[in-house]
């Protein structure tokens, strides 16, 4: 990895994709399952999915506030 102390985030269901953490977003580094075919081709979809892993994300730092993440 670049970036040795980033937050990256494995979404290991399908559709897999590796992400970042960058500031309030993530950023998609790995697409390992192409996730606009998988949705057969909805951005939306995939917009909702990335929209739920960064709430996913903000909710497991808020339980997790006095552990390192």
């Amino acid at each position: 990895m670049a970036d040795p102390d980033g937050v990256y985030i494995f979404h290991t269901q399908k559709p897999r994709f590796l992400a970042k953490n960058v500031g309030v977003l993530i950023e998609v580094i790995d697409d390992i399952d192409d996730m606009l075919h998988y949705y057969g081709n909805n951005t939306e979809k995939v917009s909702g999915l990335l929209k739920r892993t960064n709430e996913w994300y903000k909710a497991f730092k808020i339980h997790n506030r006095d552990e390192t993440v």
